[in-house]
């Protein structure tokens, strides 16, 4: 096998290198620069005047100028992750990403809000919490939550973005 290998090689570098020699050859000595990376004027410097010469030459790169994109208006429409919710409201975070799994279905409902508002009055209201069970530091979180969760449930669809803007509702609001 090492034998077909050599005479494999070594024809290709007979095939080849005899044609390549022969153009390098034919070049004249101005085409060299012309074909490596370095502009013309700094074909036969090196060193600080090749690193200055570059550096004159390259023409200054434009900045782009980076504008604030607004992030995109929080969708009450949204599935809560449960498992992060007060443990006062579980069960109605349960319940409330179901009816929203289910109304999103278009083929059967095809008004979202008032698929919404028909079966979320059948789900229990959550009430005020105990922040005695709660480990210590999310105690403050669930005083937080007791003081503005009757204000939030004025609006159930936005229940959870109510409660994490501490009783606001986000102004930019996707209505679905």
């Amino acid at each position: 096998m090492r034998t077909l290998e050599r005479f494999y090689l070594h024809g290709l570098r007979r095939r080849w290198l005899a044609p390549l020699c022969a153009i390098a050859c034919l070049m004249p000595a101005g085409a060299t620069a012309q074909m490596s990376l370095l502009p013309p004027a700094c074909a036969n410097l090196n060193g600080e005047a090749l690193d200055k010469c570059v550096r004159d030459i390259t023409a200054p790169q434009i900045v782009p100028k980076f504008e604030f994109i607004e992030p995109p208006p929080p969708d009450p429409s949204a599935t809560a992750n449960c498992l992060r919710v007060n443990l006062a409201d579980r069960e109605y975070c349960i319940w409330r990403n179901e009816i929203v799994l289910a109304c999103r279905n278009r083929a059967k409902h095809p008004d979202f809000g008032t698929c919404f508002a028909n079966y979320i009055g059948n789900v229990a209201r959550p009430g005020p919490a105990n922040c005695a069970r709660e480990k210590p530091d999310a105690r403050a979180a669930c005083t937080e939550r007791n003081a503005v969760f009757t204000k939030c449930l004025e609006e159930p669809l936005s229940y959870f973005l109510c409660l994490a803007n501490k009783g606001r509702l986000p102004e930019r609001q996707i209505r679905p």
